[in-house]
C-alpha cells in the first residue's frame, strides 16, 4: 500500500478541539509548535489548492480590497497531503461566528521530491542529496509537531519544512505574517546548507479607526528584515518597501504612496550607511473623486522623497491645475492624447495630494506638455503665481523662448531655427521693407537667432538677428532682400563644395537688424545669447543638492 493511501484516513480527519484555548493558533515564542486546541485542521495537496497571501487590490471606482488569504475558508476543499507535498491549514474562530486561516504548515515527503522527474509508474521522483545520490530525509523526533495526534502519524513519512503564521487585530483584519523554516530543510545539504529563515517577519498591515487599510509592507516569500523576532510596530517608513493609502471623506481611495527601502539601508544586511542616513524615496498615484460613467477615474502619478517632497508628477488629465492654463495650453485641454508633467525646483509637501493638487500654485514649478506641432511646451512658474515667467518650445533643441513680466505680459521672444514658425509665423519681410532689417537673417541651423522685444502696450520690435558673412568678399553671404530676383546670380556650388567653402570662408555673425555686428563665431554667439538674453539657461533638472 502506498504511503499516500496509508495516510489518507489521518489526512481526512479534522481536528476540532476546545475553543477555550488561546486566540492565536501559533505560539510567538516557538512558531514550530503545532497547535492542538481551539483550531480546526485540514489538508491540501490533492485538492490543487495552495494558501497564499493576496496583496491589496485597487478598483476603478475607488474601492480597495484589503490583504487576504486565498482561497477563502469557504473555498477551501478538504483533501490530504499529496504524494510529494501538501499544506496543513489551521482555522480559528473569527469572532463573528465563522472561521479564518491562522496558520499554514508546508509538509514534504521524506522520500519523494516534486522537483525530480516522475518515475515510470507516475509516482514522483526520488529525493536526491547535493551529491545527486538517492537519499530520503531521515526521521527525527519532533515533539513540537508530534504533540498533535494527527501530525504524529505523518512525521515518519513527511517532514514540516516551513510554517507561515498569521495574526489578526481586534477588528478581524490580517495585520501580520511570520515565517520559520525547519532544520529538516538542510538534512540533505550538509556541505552547503541553506540559511534558514527563523522567526522572520514577512508581512505587516495597519488600519485606521474606520477599519480602512492605511499601510502595508511585505508579502509571502521574503522576510522584511533579516532580524529574528522583529515586530511590525518597530518598522518605520523607509526601512522597508511599503505602501500607504489615503481616503476621501466618502471612503473612496484618494491616493496610494509606494515607498522604497531607504538608500541608507542595505537589503542584504539591513545595515545603515551613515552618509545616507534617513533618505528614502517613492512613487504615488492619486485619483480624482469625480467618476465619469464608463470611464476610469482620472489619475496623477508622482515621485517624491522624504527630504524633497514631490519632485515630479505626470497626468493624463490636462485639466489638472487648470489655473495654470495659458494659451496655447487652453487649446489642448480636451485632447485625451496629451500628457501633462510638472517638475518642482523646491520641496513640495505631500499634503498637496490631500487637496488633489489644488494648491500647487503656491510653489515654483515647471509645466510641460506636448503641442500638436510636435514641439514640447515648457512653462516656468514662480511660487504664488498663475502666469508663467518663461515659456519654451522644444524639440531636440530649444526653438522658441518667451519671457513674461510679473504681470504676465510678454516682454521678449527669441527664435532659433524655423520649427516654431509652424506655431507662430514670423514676418521678417515687414521689418526689411520698413528699413529696420538690412541683412538676410539666418533662419535655420546653427546661430539662427532672432530676438523680439515688446513694450508695455504690446508693440513688437525686432532687436537682434544673426546672418552669415562671406569673409573673402567682406560682405553678407546671402543677397538682400532675399525675396527679390538676383540680377547677377552666383554660380551654385555642389553640397560638398558648399560645405567646404562654408567651413573655410563663412563666419556666423549676430547683432543689430541694421547689420551692426556685436558678436561672431558659434561658441561666442551661444554664450552671448545666454548671458545677454537668458536664452536656454533654465534647466529641467534642478540642483541635486536641494
Amino acid at each position: 500500500m502506498s504511503i499516500a493511501r496509508r495516510l489518507a484516513p489521518a489526512a481526512l480527519l479534522t481536528l476540532v478541539l476546545s475553543a477555550q484555548a488561546a486566540a492565536n493558533c501559533s505560539d510567538r515564542a516557538d512558531l514550530l509548535v503545532s497547535p492542538v486546541a481551539g483550531v480546526s485542521l485540514m489538508f491540501t495537496g490533492t485538492t490543487g489548492q495552495w494558501v497564499s497571501l493576496l496583496r491589496p487590490q485597487i478598483y476603478d471606482e475607488g474601492t480597495v480590497d484589503v490583504p487576504a488569504l486565498v482561497p477563502t475558508v469557504a473555498e477551501l476543499k478538504r483533501g490530504m497531503l499529496g504524494a510529494a507535498e501538501g499544506q496543513a491549514v489551521y482555522l480559528e474562530p473569527d469572532g463573528n461566528g465563522g472561521q479564518r486561516i491562522c496558520r499554514v504548515e508546508h509538509w514534504e515527503n521524506r522520500t519523494f521530491d516534486r522537483m525530480q522527474p516522475p518515475q515510470p509508474d507516475g509516482t514522483p521522483g526520488l529525493r536526491h542529496d547535493r551529491e545527486n545520490k538517492v537519499r530520503a530525509v531521515p526521521y527525527r523526533r519532533r515533539p513540537g509537531q508530534e504533540r498533535n495526534p494527527i501530525l504524529a502519524k505523518l512525521t515518519p513519512h513527511y517532514y514540516m519544512s516551513r510554517v507561515d503564521a498569521y495574526f489578526y487585530d481586534q477588528g478581524g483584519h490580517l495585520v501580520e505574517a511570520r515565517v520559520q523554516e525547519t532544520e529538516d530543510v538542510n538534512a540533505l545539504r550538509q556541505r552547503y546548507p541553506k540559511e534558514l529563515m527563523i522567526d522572520r517577519l514577512t508581512f505587516c498591515a495597519r488600519y485606521n479607526a474606520q477599519g480602512q487599510l492605511i499601510w502595508t509592507t511585505g508579502g509571502m516569500f521574503e522576510s522584511l528584515v533579516n532580524v529574528p523576532g522583529a515586530q511590525c510596530a518597530g518598522l518605520q517608513t523607509g526601512e522597508v518597501d511599503s505602501t500607504s493609502y489615503r481616503y476621501y471623506a466618502d471612503g473612496k481611495l484618494l491616493s496610494e504612496l509606494r515607498v522604497s527601502r531607504g538608500s541608507d539601508v542595505s537589503p542584504r544586511t539591513s545595515q545603515r550607511d551613515a552618509s545616507k542616513q534617513g533618505e528614502w524615496s517613492g512613487g504615488g498615484t492619486a485619483w480624482s473623486n469625480v467618476l465619469v460613467p464608463q470611464r476610469e477615474r482620472s489619475s496623477v502619478h508622482f515621485i517624491f522623497t522624504n527630504k524633497k517632497g514631490i519632485t515630479r508628477l505626470y497626468a493624463e488629465n490636462m485639466g489638472l491645475a487648470a489655473y495654470d492654463a495659458q494659451l496655447p495650453y487652453k487649446e489642448l485641454l480636451r485632447d485625451p492624447n496629451r500628457k501633462l508633467r510638472y517638475d518642482f525646483p523646491q520641496p513640495v509637501p505631500l499634503s498637496v495630494v490631500d487637496d488633489h493638487f489644488t494648491t500647487l500654485d503656491k510653489y515654483p514649478r515647471v509645466r510641460r506638455y506636448p503641442h500638436q506641432s510636435g514641439l514640447n511646451v515648457i512653462e516656468f512658474f514662480d511660487g504664488n503665481s498663475r502666469t508663467p515667467r518663461l515659456r519654451q518650445w522644444r524639440s531636440v533643441e530649444l526653438s522658441r523662448q518667451e519671457t513674461y513680466n510679473a504681470e504676465g505680459k510678454l516682454v521678449q521672444v527669441i527664435y532659433s531655427g524655423g520649427r516654431a514658425l509652424k506655431v507662430y509665423p514670423e514676418d521678417l519681410r515687414r521689418y526689411a521693407e520698413s528699413g529696420v532689417l538690412k541683412v538676410t537673417p539666418t533662419r535655420s541651423g546653427y546661430a539662427s537667432y532672432r530676438v523680439y522685444t515688446y513694450d508695455a502696450s504690446g508693440k513688437e520690435s525686432l532687436t537682434f538677428v544673426c546672418w552669415q558673412h562671406d569673409v573673402p568678399s567682406n560682405r553678407p553671404l546671402h543677397r538682400f532682400p532675399w525675396w527679390t530676383p538676383d540680377p547677377a546670380p552666383t554660380p551654385t556650388r555642389g553640397r560638398e563644395a558648399a560645405l567646404i567653402y562654408g567651413m573655410k570662408n563663412v563666419a556666423n555673425r549676430c547683432g543689430r537688424p541694421d547689420g551692426t555686428m556685436l558678436i561672431q563665431g558659434m561658441g561666442p554667439i551661444n554664450t552671448y545669447m545666454a548671458t545677454q538674453f537668458g536664452y536656454d539657461v533654465e534647466q529641467l533638472v534642478y540642483d541635486k543638492g536641494r
